[in-house]
């Protein structure tokens, strides 16, 4: 076995042919095709950083929109609780003003129909005295004289 020079030579040949075929059609192409890849997950991650910050901007802006409307409308309820308290007041205030009123009106009415009942009374107390006294004047008898008042009391009280 001897080493043959020109064999070793054409297989050196022979390779280095095949090894750039194969990095010319072979090795390129596909460590391109991998750049590619690389460069879109690069992006990929790029957009996702950015969206994740994004999305932090926004819930923190959301948190504070919620925080600021938690804060109004907190404000906003002390504010009708304030005015329903003064409206509160205010129609207790009328409403015994109106009380009074209507209390005042109606005592006068019963003091007016107390004063008008008086005077009735009056009228017909007189009457039975004056029916008494024409009465008394004709009898001159005691026993009939005390039964004949007691008689026109009695009529007095059942008219009233």
């Amino acid at each position: 076995m001897d080493i043959q020079f020109p064999q070793i030579l054409f297989q050196i040949v022979n390779f280095g042919v095949v090894f750039g075929v194969l990095v010319y059609y072979l090795y390129k192409p596909v460590k391109k095709v991998l750049d590619e890849r690389s460069k879109k997950v690069e992006e990929g991650q790029k957009a996702a950083a950015v969206a994740l910050a994004e999305k932090k901007h926004l819930d923190e802006l959301k948190k504070k929109t919620l925080k600021d409307a938690e804060k109004e409308a907190a404000q906003l309820l002390e504010e009708a609780n304030q005015a329903a308290a003064a409206r509160r007041k205010e129609l207790m205030a009328k409403a015994k003003d109106d009380i009074a009123a209507e209390l005042s009106k109606e005592r006068q009415t019963i003091k007016d129909e107390l004063s008008s009942t008086k005077e009735h009374m009056r009228l017909e107390f007189n009457k039975a005295v004056f029916a008494v006294a024409e009465r008394f004047f004709a009898q001159s008898d005691k026993k009939t004289l005390t039964k004949l008042a007691d008689d026109e009391l009695d009529q007095l009280l059942q008219r009233i």
